[in-house]
């Protein structure tokens, strides 16, 4: 436990040390860059399709975390800056595309309804329970102190998520989620006796805090862009991305800068050159369609422009369950 506890420690100091500018630098301190051999592409808009969650077997809880599952997938979905087909179309066509994945492919005409699917199953929802008897106990000072006979509560849900391109159906990424939920009621019946209300709460918390946690599915939707200018003053090196508020870009967001390459037989080739953060001002470091980056100055001296920049999902700092789950 101390082994953890020193770890998380550790993790939020360091996480909590990163510091970025927060001015843009001014048009006239523009610094010619050359272009790319190779120009990245910025990613097209995705349209994600959420399909309505599958569980097999029969809980109390089912109907809630089936609704709070879809809820917060199609929030992920959205916070992506991805556009998110409507809920009666993906609750409409569930069944076409889950026969389509066991074919291989998806028949459709014309334009498809979207890129990517994501289907979801939740394989489990538990509950446990363990009772402990009334204890005394005498602390430093001599004093008697007394433990209360109380049930400790857990549930546990497990859910996997696949996401898979449309028409080809190919898999992408198949995601197992987990999450859990504890609480203590004091009580003398050691048959650990809980409401209906309780243990969908603490299912549905579980549920919750498995998607939350997880930064899979945004690192599969992650936006990129291209470096389109760079500035230089006072403030350090400023890089100009093509994406901003319209992929929910934030001040502070963390972007990877990478170059890419051609083989001699012709398979493009990525090498990451480092990171940079959304400069924080509110004002002007992110528009509608662009964004001011800051960097190291290793970093500038090598980019390019029409260099790959995309966005890095992280936890925040203070979130040292999210840090130790990923």
């Amino acid at each position: 436990m101390l082994k953890k506890t020193l770890v998380a420690a550790a993790l939020v100091s360091v996480l909590s040390g990163c510091a970025t500018s927060s001015v843009v630098c001014n048009p006239n301190s523009r610094v010619d860059l050359d272009a790319a051999e190779v120009q990245s592409k910025n990613s097209e808009d995705i349209k994600v399709i959420v399909l309505p969650v599958d569980m097999a077997f029969s809980d109390s809880a089912k109907q809630r975390l089936q609704a709070v599952i879809l809820n917060d997938l199609e929030a992920t979905v959205t916070q992506s800056g991805s556009d998110l087909i409507d809920r009666k179309l993906a609750s409409k066509l569930k069944n076409e595309i889950k026969l389509a994945e066991q074919s291989g492919r998806y028949n459709t005409n014309g334009v498809p309804i979207a890129d990517i699917a994501i289907i979801s199953e939740v394989t489990a929802s538990n509950l446990f329970y363990s009772f402990t008897e009334r204890d005394t106990y005498k602390n430093k000072k001599g004093e008697t102190k007394v433990t209360p006979a109380h049930c400790d509560f857990r549930t546990e849900v497990k859910t996997t998520l696949k996401v898979v391109s449309l028409p080809e159906m190919r898999l992408i990424q198949r995601i197992e989620l987990e999450g859990s939920d504890t609480s203590k009621t004091e009580t003398n019946d050691s048959d650990c006796p809980i409401t209906h209300g309780k243990y969908i709460g603490m299912a549905i918390d579980s549920a919750q805090s498995s998607i939350e946690q997880s930064l899979a599915l945004q690192k599969v939707l992650a936006p990129s862009a291209t470096v389109m200018e760079m500035r230089q003053c006072g403030e350090g090196m400023q890089l100009k991305i093509s994406m901003g508020k319209n992929k929910n870009i934030q001040p502070n967001s963390p972007i990877i800068f990478s170059q890419i390459y051609k083989s001699d037989d012709g398979e493009l080739e990525m090498y990451p050159l480092g990171e940079g953060y959304v400069i924080d001002n509110e004002i002007n470091a992110v528009g509608a369609k662009h964004s001011w980056v800051d960097v190291a100055d290793e970093i500038g001296e090598q980019v390019r422009k029409g260099d790959h920049a995309r966005f890095v999902p992280k936890c925040n700092w203070y979130d040292v369950s999210c840090t130790l789950n990923n």
